[in-house]
């Protein structure tokens, strides 16, 4: 008797689990559809020939909020040298639904010359972020 009931408050428990998250889909999505690919919004930094960079005092921050970006979900992707992770999808909740600007700076350090760009992010209750608009390189001088 007591396994019985035992299985059947683990049934119960799942499908609750189950209905939840359908329905917290659905207020953010319509649809309750998104694919699993983990999506990754990145800049590259090049020198004055175009050549791939590695910059200093790298930062992204959300100029609705304030706040610097997050990203927990990719810190162990390799990227290509010279790119850099703006957002990525653990990140999705920093960012607005119809999409936040973000600062992004970083220092030449042969130079000491700092650029400064804006992106257009979006995340929030979409199934993930995304950029808008901006530039995808960044040439130092």
């Amino acid at each position: 008797m007591f396994k019985k009931l035992l299985v059947l408050l683990i049934i119960a428990s799942t499908l609750g689990c189950h209905k939840k998250t359908q329905e917290e889909n659905s207020a953010c999505n319509p649809n309750g559809v998104c694919t699993t690919i983990y999506a990754i919004v990145t800049i590259k930094f090049t020198d004055k020939n175009g050549n791939a960079m590695a910059v200093q005092n790298y930062s992204v921050t959300n100029q609705r909020t304030h706040l610097k970006i997050v990203n927990s979900g990719s810190a162990a992707i390799d990227l290509i040298y010279g790119s850099y992770i703006v957002a990525d999808d653990s990140a999705k909740s920093q960012l607005s639904t119809d999409g936040d600007d973000v600062l992004i700076s970083a220092t030449n350090p042969t130079t000491g010359q700092t650029k400064t760009v804006t992106l257009k992010i979006s995340g929030g209750c979409n199934c993930h972020v995304n950029k808008i608009s901006g530039v995808d390189v960044v040439a130092f001088d």
